[in-house]
């Protein structure tokens, strides 16, 4: 099997213990989060690590990603060192690593050190945490400023990939799930885009719609009725999808033969 990685020059002195991560993670560290990838945590030396292990892709991404395009693990990594040079937060990266064998992508891993969130703004939605409005605001001035600003799109901008610390009046916002980006200059229409995936109440979106387009100084109005449009596509493109999954399980199901 061979081995690709790359590791932050900061973070050199922690190359043999990400060279042993195929071999030591199934059995150690602490699992935080288990779907489709795993993530886990670790304590090496005086560095407490967060590593994401990704699925092993489908056929032809397990070429493309090795060819073409780069591992999740691998733009994960290239992106939060953007991030970094850009000023914008997201947990410090410390490096990737894949495994390849016989040409094909195997397993890849993602490592940033640990950053331990008070809440992510899933909560904040679920209206869980007391300053609401406050904190999305700062979100929205956040996501302006620090991502659309720098033509940062971010495919993936769903509720739990922002983690959120109290600090003071303000709030922490830290940025996760890297792996799917596009960079390119970001319309008012587009910015307000990129809020679609929260699946959350016409206030809120009211609010977020308000505050974004104010920051543009556009037609707050306007700008409440293109994200409500948005939201209701997302949602309806979602049951769509949800029952595209069920009735291809249903006929799967069904052809499975009968012992």
């Amino acid at each position: 099997m061979k081995i690709n990685f790359e590791i932050a020059p900061e973070f050199r002195e922690l190359e043999s213990w990400i060279r042993s991560l195929p071999s030591v993670f199934a059995d150690t560290g602490e699992t935080i989060f288990k779907s489709r990838n795993e993530v886990k945590i670790f304590t090496v030396g005086n560095y407490v690590l967060n590593v994401k292990a990704f699925k092993i892709p489908n056929l032809i991404n397990r070429v493309v990603y090795v060819y073409f395009r780069g591992s999740k693990a691998a733009r994960s990594y290239r992106y939060a060192r953007k991030f970094f040079s850009l000023g914008i937060a997201t947990p410090a990266a410390v490096g990737y690593l894949e495994c390849i064998e016989k040409g094909l992508l195997e397993k890849s891993y993602y490592i940033s050190v640990h950053y331990k969130n008070e809440f992510t703004l899933r909560e904040v939605l679920n209206y869980q945490i007391a300053d609401h409005d406050a904190i999305l605001r700062q979100w929205v001035n956040f996501t302006y400023k620090k991502l659309h600003l720098n033509n940062i799109f971010h495919l993936d901008y769903s509720p739990g990939n922002t983690l959120i610390c109290r600090k003071g009046d303000e709030y922490d916002f830290q940025i996760v799930d890297l792996n799917r980006m596009s960079f390119g200059p970001i319309s008012f229409e587009r910015g307000l885009f990129n809020f679609r995936q929260l699946d959350t109440d016409r206030q809120t979106l009211e609010l977020l719609a308000a505050e974004y387009a104010s920051l543009w100084h556009k037609d707050g109005g306007k700008a409440i009725r293109m994200l409500i449009e948005f939201d209701h596509k997302n949602k309806a493109d979602r049951r769509r999808r949800g029952k595209l999954k069920r009735f291809f399980r249903s006929i799967f199901r069904w052809g499975r033969p009968v012992h």
